[in-house]
């Protein structure tokens, strides 16, 4: 709550994101009772579920009917539910209501409290947003969890994203969360996401057993306030679907290809790899990723074995560019056409349920940040790069169809000298 020599805000808006039960209620009371007491507000709180919006009104009742003096300068107040406000004396007054396509419209207040707000349709946001546009001197907050797989959350995101892009300097922005991927039955990650542990007011046990009745997707936006990677409008793979195909054992023996791609700014390249397991079932990972991209040639040449049938590389790209050649590397050149196949052999694989991947943060990155785009003149499709991981998901692409294609090379050139069969190259992939 700090303000500029003007006397307005500091911050426009602001946004807090921890898990349930760290005290985010206890915060939103606090701003609430300085705004009423202190600074003669009109306050709206809104909320997503009826329970929640009728608690808090009922945690400001408490802490104003505990104190005499703060009970008389109550005006008048109702507790019929749905419609729970206070009005003081002074004017200042603060309404609770569940969130609408039609709430708070027609309404003008100084502070628009949005508790719930990874649930939150877009309806609702163009519904309450102009409140506060008639106050020169308002401040609109949004409290909440990371969204689940059921909530309706781009105006959260949206929110989020222009806070981690700087695109409004009047936003501010708290966060406890976990990066999408961690290790959710890491005890110490439980306690640094969730404050009231680290605290002691919350016992770790109680994260214990969340963590034995919550399904995972669950726990992870609940407890560990994990934001799944999400590309925005064309976003194509299902995180659950993704979620089921995880086999952290998963090993490719035969058939291996190797994927590689480099973004438009060289700064780095990825390697990825697919192949066929023991049972036959498709298996993709990211394997690498490194500064630069000259370093690929021979590092590639390196793992190259008798399970490596392929190593695929997009013409186009930077990594096409590089002198595969000196360093005894023949790759399966690709052009538009083998692009999109490839893009459209892991999607179909990941839809099909036919592939089976680790769970690694890179990859599961690029995957559920995937956007498609038009190529081939619309008839079929790539991946976008300017979506999170959009790199690991090209060379991911790229391994996955040279695992089948008849079209591939043999990867390895032979040595100067080196006899035609070689007996002391690895018989697997034992990287």
């Amino acid at each position: 709550m700090l303000r500029e020599s003007g006397g307005n805000w500091s911050c426009s808006q602001a946004g807090l994101v921890v898990g349930r039960q760290n005290g985010k209620g206890q915060i939103l009371l606090a701003l609430e009772l300085a705004g009423l007491l202190l600074l003669g507000e009109s306050v709206l709180h809104t909320a997503h579920a009826v329970k929640t919006s009728s608690d808090a009104f009922r945690r400001l009742v408490a802490v104003i009917d505990a104190h005499d003096d703060l009970t008389r300068s109550v005006r008048r107040r109702s507790h019929q539910v749905g419609m729970e406000y206070l009005e003081f004396n002074d004017g200042a007054r603060i309404s609770f209501t569940t969130r609408s396509a039609s709430a708070g419209r027609g309404l003008s207040i100084d502070r628009l409290v949005v508790d719930e707000a990874e649930d939150m349709p877009e309806a609702e946001v163009s519904a309450l947003k102009p409140t506060t546009f008639a106050r020169p001197k308002s401040q609109a907050l949004f409290v909440g969890t990371a969204p689940g797989p059921g909530h309706d959350a781009e105006a959260f995101l949206t929110m989020r994203r222009s806070a981690y892009d700087g695109l409004n300097p009047r936003l501010a922005w708290w966060e406890w969360s976990a990066e999408w991927g961690a290790d959710i039955d890491d005890r110490n990650l439980w306690v640094r996401v969730n404050p009231a542990v680290a605290a002691g007011r919350v016992p770790l046990q109680a994260i214990v057993d969340d963590r034995a009745v919550l399904p995972a997707d669950a726990f992870r936006a609940e407890r560990l306030s994990m934001f799944v990677p999400r590309g925005g409008a064309g976003t194509v793979f299902n995180p659950a679907a993704w979620e089921e195909l995880l086999d952290p054992d998963s090993t490719p023996v035969r058939d291996i290809a190797i994927g590689v791609d480099a973004p438009p700014s060289r700064d780095k390249a990825t390697v990825c790899i697919a192949g066929r397991r023991a049972d036959g079932v498709l298996h993709v990972e990211w394997y690498e990723t490194r500064d630069g991209i000259t370093w690929l040639p021979e590092w590639v040449h390196a793992q190259l074995n008798p399970s490596v049938r392929a190593v695929v590389v997009d013409s186009r790209n930077h990594c096409g560019d590089l002198d595969w050649t000196e360093a005894h590397v023949r790759p399966t050149f690709v052009g538009v056409r083998e692009v999109g196949a490839a893009a459209g052999a892991l999607w179909d694989a990941v839809s099909d349920g036919k592939i089976r991947h680790r769970g690694q943060v890179e990859l599961t990155q690029g995957v559920l940040a995937a956007v498609t785009r038009p190529m081939a003149a619309g008839q079929g499709f790539g991946w976008e790069r300017k979506a999170a991981g959009s790199s690991a998901l090209i060379a991911a692409s790229l391994a996955v169809w040279g695992v089948d294609s008849t079209e591939v090379k043999r990867p390895r050139r032979k040595l100067p000298g080196e006899p035609r069969s070689s007996g002391n190259r690895r018989a697997g992939w034992m990287l």
